[in-house]
């Protein structure tokens, strides 16, 4: 016996994709039945699925008028609304709600928590991330790969595939998201939830949070700056590697969320133009990028394993270039999206239960 041991997380997912990175976008075929299929979260999704159905059958002006506050309506439909400050008010709306969660928000961690809200980011670093080698190494073999939405081409309307682009997400178990989430929480201050609702703009509780695997490599759709929706929501990452700047670190574009009159009007151009595929989610290209950059500053998350990132991302962000032989590899989180109307009352009575508690 040579004493050496089988490689696993990291190691392991940088050996394996050495060898063989089609390994990553083969996906079994799912040959059970459509019975057996079904969960009881197929079941309460059939609200959301019914709202969906109505909203595309809606004509554009409708849709404007009767789902204003909801997230997935992303931009003016209708050109009409578009030249309006419509786009802009549902924007300056939202962050007047997000900025609720500072209320609730205890005075000796309220400047920190609002430089959080204003930036649209908070870091922080765990030192020692090997606990995540089994679940990095369990999940590859039970879940199958996503590109969730990283497409290999830019959305510029071409359409043109990039060469050497690969998205692979695995979605962690929910017995998974708990540990997961166990590990973090027990490393990290004990202000981090406070700072984790200021940039979601609600106030998140852990059953909110849902985990991934993210293993990129070359450029892809999310390589372009852009925003997610026109209302705040929070992602976040871990890295799982040391990340510099060939190896596709995370970059932001700080204080950007706040700016309703510069992105609704990106916004606001892309539907005017018939650009469908950057009506929701405007991309920056160009002099846009470049007066975005000048207005406010590029952030760039370089940094060792174990660097926790969470931002906002309705403010313009994107992964920065990938000029490494490795994929990047990171622990991604996602925190449940809520409309205007549930975060004014998710928010409301948080605020109650803070005044309460602190008399």
């Amino acid at each position: 016996m040579n004493g050496l041991k089988d490689p696993i997380g990291i190691e392991q997912i940088e050996l394996m994709f050495s060898e063989d990175i089609n390994f990553f976008v083969q996906k079994e075929v799912d040959e059970r039945s459509f019975l057996q299929k079904l969960k009881m979260k197929h079941f309460f999704a059939i609200p959301s699925l019914f709202m969906k159905r109505i909203y595309r059958i809606l004509p554009p002006i409708f849709k404007d008028l009767f789902f204003w506050a909801w997230v997935p309506h992303r931009a003016p439909a209708s050109k009409f609304f578009a030249r309006t400050r419509y786009a802009e008010l549902r924007t300056l709306f939202d962050i007047k709600l997000s900025s609720l969660t500072l209320k609730s928000v205890p005075s000796k961690l309220l400047d920190s928590v609002k430089t959080t809200f204003d930036a649209g980011f908070y870091s922080s670093n765990i030192s020692d991330i090997s606990e995540l080698d089994v679940f990095v190494s369990d999940v590859i073999n039970y879940a199958n790969p996503n590109h969730a939405g990283a497409r290999p081409y830019f959305k510029d309307g071409k359409n043109q595939k990039i060469e050497g682009s690969m998205s692979a997400y695995y979605d962690f178990s929910k017995e998974d998201n708990k540990k997961i989430s166990s590990f973090i929480l027990e490393r990290l201050d004990k202000d981090y939830n406070f700072h984790l609702s200021a940039l979601a703009g609600y106030k998140c509780k852990l059953k909110n949070i849902s985990y991934s695997l993210g293993i990129v490599y070359g450029e892809n759709s999310n390589s372009e700056m852009h925003q997610d929706t026109f209302a705040s929501i929070a992602k976040g990452f871990i890295y799982l590697q040391d990340v510099s700047i060939d190896n596709s670190p995370f970059e932001y574009i700080e204080g950007s969320y706040k700016d309703a009159s510069f992105r609704s009007s990106q916004t606001n151009k892309a539907v005017i133009s018939n650009d469908t595929q950057n009506s929701g989610a405007t991309r920056l290209r160009g002099k846009e990028l470049d007066d975005a950059i000048n207005r406010h500053k590029l952030k760039t998350f370089t940094g060792p394993k174990g660097l926790l990132i969470l931002a906002n991302t309705a403010a313009y962000h994107r992964k920065g270039s990938h000029n490494s032989s490795k994929p990047r590899i990171t622990l991604n989180f996602e925190i449940k999206r809520r409309g205007l109307v549930s975060k004014f009352v998710i928010n409301l009575l948080a605020i109650v239960k803070f005044k309460i508690l602190k008399k």
